[in-house]
């Protein structure tokens, strides 16, 4: 009898680790543009794009000697692709931190660097 139970245990392991993956929590498949990039002027639209559908709740951008900044996207309501349009970053280093609840129910969050060269000044 043991004998049997521990065959149908076994058996049964490779479908419950298959429906496993189904709940795991969503992440970022691509950003546009990638983090880490170094652009020259602040890009019109910044997109964020997961594996799947989730809820994206906030997204902020944090630049040094400044306070962080709500930023508004498109589209409020569940997506896997949102838009952050004229982010107006600022020259140096800005860093947008987004929070977003996946299809599972739970809390996912993450950043994206990007830097902006600073302005070429011309001499008087």
């Amino acid at each position: 009898m043991k004998h049997s139970i521990l065959k149908a245990t076994l058996a049964a392991l490779p479908l419950v680790f298959t429906a496993g993956g189904t709940f795991a929590h969503t992440s970022v498949a691509s950003t546009n543009p990638k983090s880490g990039s170094v652009l020259e002027a602040s890009p019109p639209v910044i997109e964020i794009q997961f594996h799947e559908e989730t809820r994206l709740t906030s997204a902020v951008v944090v630049e040094p000697g400044k306070a962080p900044r709500k930023l508004a996207y498109t589209p409020t309501g569940a997506a896997t692709v949102f838009k952050i349009a004229d982010a107006a970053l600022g020259p140096g280093r800005s860093e947008i931190q987004w929070k977003a609840l996946s299809k599972d129910g739970h809390v996912v969050s993450g950043s994206l660097v990007l830097v902006i060269k600073p302005s070429a000044t011309k001499p008087n």
